[in-house]
């Protein structure tokens, strides 16, 4: 059983998520330890998809007004 979790973040959020993850893998590197997890997370933040606003809904109810 996979537990999901959905984060909405704006690009200034994701870059400080994707820095934080690297941080902490480069850290485990200087230390040689085992970063497989860690870029497994980071290449799934990475990776995830994108869902773009319509705001076309918005703009004709500001029309409608």
């Amino acid at each position: 059983m996979v537990n999901e979790r959905i984060v909405k973040l704006d690009q200034y959020e994701f870059g400080a998520v994707i820095n934080l993850i690297n941080e902490k893998r480069n850290d485990l590197l200087k230390r040689k330890q085992n970063t497989e997890f860690i870029t497994e997370i980071l290449e799934k933040v990475i990776k995830a998809p994108t869902k773009k606003r319509c705001n076309f809904k918005r703009e004709r109810e500001k029309s409608e007004r």
